[in-house]
């Protein structure tokens, strides 16, 4: 396949579902060869076969992102099937809403060791092969819950600010090595996981809120990310990208 994403090598964590998948094939229809990494292994094969059908090139890959050695061997697995990682997504996330005095202990650092610890792996097991091909670039899943109050998302909030935080200080530390660091900030957006939670009625409320009149869709994020990891943002990087329908500032 050509495209805007032809030659790269791209690992795309929480891969197989949701905002990932879309990225995964959009990647994948821009040429990218792609790692579709999933906790569970036959999602990450089912998207992976997706890919595949449509003439891409692409590998299941099954890695829990809390667990730094399981992150590094399927980078390594990755760089194995297609060469070195040139394209990160930090995607992967484990999230709980409720009162804070609700969470526990356990719930609270898995939610850490998924959302934030996940992402410092991803840097380190990607960067290095980054460093050695010349260069790539890294697009992590952020949200506007970064720079907003959300009621019984305090640990979401803050693991998100994290994110963000590391994001502008990964363009920082790795742009002398022809690295850029960026973020997308998703607006309310409709998954299969969204909606096993989400009813109707709540996503109407939300639809309403939405200046654009819309909801997001994953093709929305994935078309972002694309554009993020392709030459056409070649100048952008420690930024995060608000793909949110314009509800972020009109609420703000």
């Amino acid at each position: 396949m050509g495209g805007r994403l032809a030659n790269r090598v791209a690992l795309v964590t929480g891969g197989g579902r949701g905002i990932g998948r879309a990225i995964s094939e959009a990647y994948a229809r821009e040429g990218a060869k792609v790692g579709v990494l999933d906790l569970k292994l036959e999602v990450a094969e089912e998207c992976a076969d997706a890919i595949r059908a449509a003439g891409g090139e692409a590998l299941a890959l099954k890695a829990n992102v809390a667990d730094r050695e399981e992150v590094f061997t399927a980078a390594a697995q990755l760089k194995h099937a297609f060469g070195p990682i040139t394209v990160l997504v930090n995607n992967a996330m484990y999230n709980r809403y409720g009162p804070l005095e609700e969470q526990t202990e356990p719930m609270i650092s898995r939610m850490i060791d998924v959302g934030f610890k996940g992402v410092i792996w991803g840097y380190q097991a990607a960067v290095p092969q980054m460093r050695a091909a010349g260069g790539g670039v890294i697009v992590n899943i952020a949200s506007p819950s970064a720079v907003l109050a959300m009621k019984h998302g305090i640990m979401y909030s803050a693991i998100k600010a994290a994110v963000a935080a590391a994001t502008r200080s990964g363009a920082a530390e790795f742009g002398p090595d022809n690295i850029r660091v960026t973020a997308i900030a998703p607006g309310p957006t409709q998954t299969d996981g969204a909606n096993m939670v989400v009813s109707e009625d709540g996503w109407e409320r939300r639809r309403q809120r939405m200046p654009i009149g819309r909801l997001g869709q994953p093709a929305d994020m994935a078309n972002a990310a694309v554009f993020l990891a392709s030459d056409e943002a070649s100048f952008i990087t420690g930024d995060m990208l608000f793909v949110d329908g314009g509800v972020t500032y009109a609420f703000s």
